[in-house]
């Protein structure tokens, strides 16, 4: 928080510290609304992914992280806003308030943090369900994990060491060489968070269109990445509204109602959109149990082995063989024979057993 010139107190009115203007409770509304359904959406999504399915991962595990310090972020923001003067001018607060604010403003910063990169992770996580091995897009998807990572763990350390000791981010009168200046960690956080939630909306859509798709579900998949977008929009509008308190006006409490806003309507939507592939299977309940029936004895992400006689594994083997060359034809003489139980690894598809579960996984996913 940049501390006013003379010249700038001198143009403020008289403070009020008995009843000032506040913003008025638009920011609880929105909040409100938005953390009873991100938190039903993870829910949702562990009793489909745990109780239906039978095959949580990663990715589960993480968003149900992710939803825990988002809920955590909104709770703080609802503090921030309704107890520690961030709905009011900068000149109706007392020093004491506007320190209790800073410390408001660390824990939210801290918080913020947490629930991005977890969303994001989460995400990522979740593509390598429908990323086949060697390809491009795992290749892409590994490098953008890579740099989420690494910002969230270089962002966290900076925001904890930019004041030694860190009571100096509060205490208004510190010495001016205890911290770093402020603004620009935080300018090139907010815009690379921008960055990556949009490498991240945009990785799967090549791919995901690629598919041989019903229409209502490239209709779906329209909706969905639509609602994604809204994750890019709410952290554009964060990335303005630091600036704009860092650099373009001594009201910070004032107009830093609005970060307060954006930040946990980012963390709860990210949670949201991150959720709804995997609730796609509420619109196919039947099919939802049938498919969770296989893994009813497996554990984790891995698929339970089948069963199958020596010698319908060296069939297996061979065709693979023949599906993975594709110099070399498959003749028209060569008969498979399988058990009911087995999908076919050659002759009336061109595809391997592995390129059929990552295509069913990517219609089934989205």
């Amino acid at each position: 928080m940049r501390f006013p010139p003379a010249e700038v107190r001198a143009q403020w009115p008289k403070p009020n510290y008995v009843d000032p203007i506040t913003r008025g409770s638009g920011l609880l509304i929105v909040e409100l609304t938005l953390v009873p359904i991100a938190l039903i959406c993870v829910v949702l999504r562990l009793w489909i992914r745990i109780g239906w399915l039978h095959k949580s991962w990663w990715d589960d595990w993480l968003m149900f992280a992710a939803m825990i310090f988002s809920c955590l972020t909104t709770a703080l923001v609802i503090m921030a806003t309704q107890l520690y003067g961030w709905n009011i001018h900068v000149w109706d607060a007392t020093i004491a308030l506007l320190q209790n604010g800073r410390k408001a403003s660390m824990a939210g910063q801290t918080l913020f943090v947490l629930a991005s990169s977890f969303v994001k992770m989460s995400i990522l996580v979740s593509y390598f369900r429908i990323a086949p091995e060697k390809s491009l897009f795992r290749k892409l998807v590994w490098g953008t994990f890579a740099i989420v990572f690494m910002a969230f763990i270089t962002f966290f350390v900076a925001l904890w060491l930019q004041c030694i000791p860190i009571s100096s981010y509060w205490t208004l009168l510190a010495a001016q060489g205890d911290c770093i200046p402020e603004g620009p960690p935080l300018i090139v956080q907010s815009t690379l968070n921008v960055v990556t939630d949009f490498m991240i909306y945009a990785l799967p859509i090549p791919t995901l269109f690629g598919l041989s798709l019903p229409m209502v579900q490239r209709i779906g998949l329209v909706v969905l990445f639509s609602v994604g977008g809204i994750i890019v929009v709410a952290g554009s509008f964060r990335a303005y509204w630091v600036h704009y308190v860092l650099y373009k006006t001594y009201d910070a409490t004032w107009y830093g109602y609005e970060i307060w806003l954006w930040t946990a309507i980012e963390t709860n939507v990210g949670v949201i959109c991150g959720c709804i592939p995997a609730l796609k299977p509420l619109l196919f309940p039947a099919r939802a149990r049938n498919q969770g029936s296989r893994y009813a004895n497996g554990s984790g992400h891995s698929r339970r082995k089948e069963k199958v006689t020596p010698v319908i594994e060296q069939v297996e083997m061979d065709t693979r063989k023949l599906t993975d060359n594709d110099s070399r034809p498959t003749t028209s003489t060569t008969h498979v024979h399988v058990s009911h139980g087995l999908r076919p690894m050659s002759g009336s598809t061109d595809k391997s057993r592995l390129d059929m579960d990552i295509e069913q996984q990517k219609q089934y996913m989205y």
